[in-house]
C-alpha cells in the first residue's frame, strides 16, 4: 500500500503551519496482563529478540511483537511503555490497530452477506441516505465490493489538508463522522470505479454507514455481537469511554513532528484518533486477541469458505507490481521464491504503527506494534518500516 501522497501533504502541512502549539500529554496505567502461555524456548526467539534490539538501538521508544504457529505462542517487546519513566512495555498491554479494524469490518459485511442482508454488487445508494450518496461522486455505480477492495475511485479523507489541518491544530477535537464525511462530498473521482486500486478510509468511513443500515444495529453492537462475543475476545474494545482509556494498560505515543529526531509525546491525540476512527479504524486490543482474530477468521471461525474466498479475491493496481487487497485484508510478498503470498493487515496512528500477517507457508501470525509514528516522511518513518519489514521478510522466510 502506497502512502507517499499522505506523507508528502502532511510533511508540507507540518512545515509551513507555524499556529500549532506542542501538545505533551502522559497517561498512567496499571499492570498490563492477558492469558497466554509464552514459550520461553519458542525456535523464533532469539532471532525476533535480535531484530527488536537492532531497532530499539536506532531510537525506536517501545515495540510489541507477537508470533503463534506450530510451536506455540511468542509474545516479546523493546523499548519503554513510557519513555519518561522508563516503564516496560509488557506482553498484555493493549495498542489501537487502527486499520487493522478494516478486516473486522469486511468480516462484518461478509457476515450479513452470507445472511442475506447486503448484496455485494449493489450500488452503495442503496444502503445510504439520499444526502450521503448524493454528496459522492459516482456513487451510482459504486458497488458495497468496491468499496470493500478499495477501488470506488473515491479519495481519501485523511489525506485531505482540511483534515490534517485539524488535527495538527486541534488534536483533542476530532470531527464527527459527518464532518469527516463532508470533506468528500463533491470531490471528484481518483478514476473510473472498478477501474483501479486506491486505498482509502473514506470506503470503510461508508462502510460504517452500510453495515449500519443492512443490520438495523450499531456497528458497535454488531461488531461484539457477531465477533467479540463469539469468539472471547475479552481483550478488543471499541468506542471506549474516557475513564476506560484512563485506566487500560494502553502505552505512551510519540511522533518526530518536525522530522529531526526529536520524539513528542502525544499519548492523548493519538488515543483520541483511535477512539473515533470508526469501522476504518477505531478498535484496540491485545497482541494476542489480534491474532486470535486473525486465526478464527482462517478456521472459518468468523466467516464460511465462500466469504473467506472473497475475501482473499485480490486486486492489482494498475501501478502496483504484486495484487494490493481483497476484502478487508492486504496482501504481501515477503516469502521465498515460490512460496504464497502473505496477507493481514497494517495500521497507522499519528502515534503508532501497526501490523498483522498470517503466513500460510509455516502457518505462523504475526502481530507488530510500534509505539512512534511514521506519518511524515523522515527518519522515523525509515526506522519504523524498515522495522517491519525485517519482521514480515524474517516471518515469512523462516521453516521449521
Amino acid at each position: 500500500m502506497n502512502k507517499s501522497i499522505f506523507f508528502i501533504l502532511l510533511a508540507t502541512i507540518l512545515f509551513f503551519v507555524s499556529a500549532c502549539q506542542k501538545d505533551v500529554y502522559q497517561c498512567d496505567h496499571p499492570a498490563a496482563t492477558d492469558d497466554v502461555v509464552i514459550n520461553r524456548n519458542h525456535p523464533m526467539k532469539d532471532s525476533l529478540e535480535a531484530i527488536i534490539d537492532k531497532y530499539v538501538d536506532l531510537g525506536i521508544p517501545g515495540v510489541q511483537v507477537a508470533v503463534k504457529n506450530a510451536d506455540g505462542w511468542y509474545i516479546t517487546g523493546g523499548g519503554y511503555a513510557k519513555i519518561e519513566d522508563k516503564s516496560p512495555l509488557s506482553s498484555g498491554m493493549k495498542s489501537w490497530y487502527f486499520s487493522l479494524t478494516k478486516t473486522y469490518t469486511a468480516s462484518l459485511a461478509m457476515q450479513l452477506w452470507e445472511e442475506g442482508q447486503l448484496q455485494l454488487d449493489a450500488p452503495i445508494g442503496d444502503y445510504l441516505a439520499p444526502e450521503v450518496a448524493g454528496g459522492i461522486a459516482g456513487s451510482p455505480t459504486i458497488t458495497v465490493r468496491m468499496l470493500l477492495n478499495h477501488s470506488s475511485g473515491i479519495v481519501n479523507f485523511t489525506e485531505l489538508p482540511a483534515f490534517q489541518l485539524g488535527q495538527l491544530n486541534n488534536p483533542l477535537d476530532q470531527p464527527t463522522l459527518e464532518e469527516k464525511l463532508e470533506l468528500v462530498y463533491g470531490q471528484p473521482l481518483l478514476f473510473t470505479p472498478g477501474s483501479d486500486f486506491s486505498y482509502s478510509n473514506t470506503n470503510y468511513l461508508l462502510m460504517h454507514l452500510i453495515i449500519e443500515k443492512a443490520s438495523g444495529k450499531t456497528y458497535e453492537q454488531l461488531l461484539k455481537d457477531k465477533i467479540l462475543q463469539p469468539l472471547g475476545l475479552q481483550h478488543t474494545h471499541y468506542n471506549l469511554a474516557d475513564a476506560d482509556m484512563a485506566s487500560m494498560p494502553f502505552p505512551n505515543y510519540y511522533f518526530d513532528r518536525f522530522a529531526n529526531e526529536q520524539l513528542e509525546n502525544i499519548t492523548m491525540w493519538n488515543m483520541l484518533l483511535g477512539n473515533t476512527s470508526l469501522a476504518y479504524g477505531g478498535i484496540a486490543g491485545t497482541a494476542a486477541d489480534a491474532i486470535r482474530f486473525y486465526e478464527a477468521l482462517n478456521k472459518g471461525q468468523v466467516v464460511g469458505a465462500a466469504a473467506l474466498a472473497g475475501m482473499r479475491t485480490w486486486i492489482q493496481g494498475h501501478e502496483s507490481t504484486q495484487p494490493d487487497y481483497g476484502l478487508g485484508l492486504e496482501y504481501y510478498q515477503y516469502g521465498l521464491d515460490g512460496d504464497a503470498g502473505q496477507y493481514g493487515h497494517e495500521g497507522d496512528g499519528i502515534g503508532c504503527t501497526t501490523q498483522m500477517m498470517y503466513v500460510p507457508a509455516n502457518d505462523t501470525y504475526l502481530y507488530i506494534n510500534i509505539t512512534a509514528g511514521r506519518q511524515l516522511f523522515g527518519p522515523y518513518l525509515f526506522k519504523t518500516t524498515d522495522f517491519k519489514i525485517d519482521l514480515c521478510r524474517y516471518t515469512a522466510r523462516w521453516r521449521p
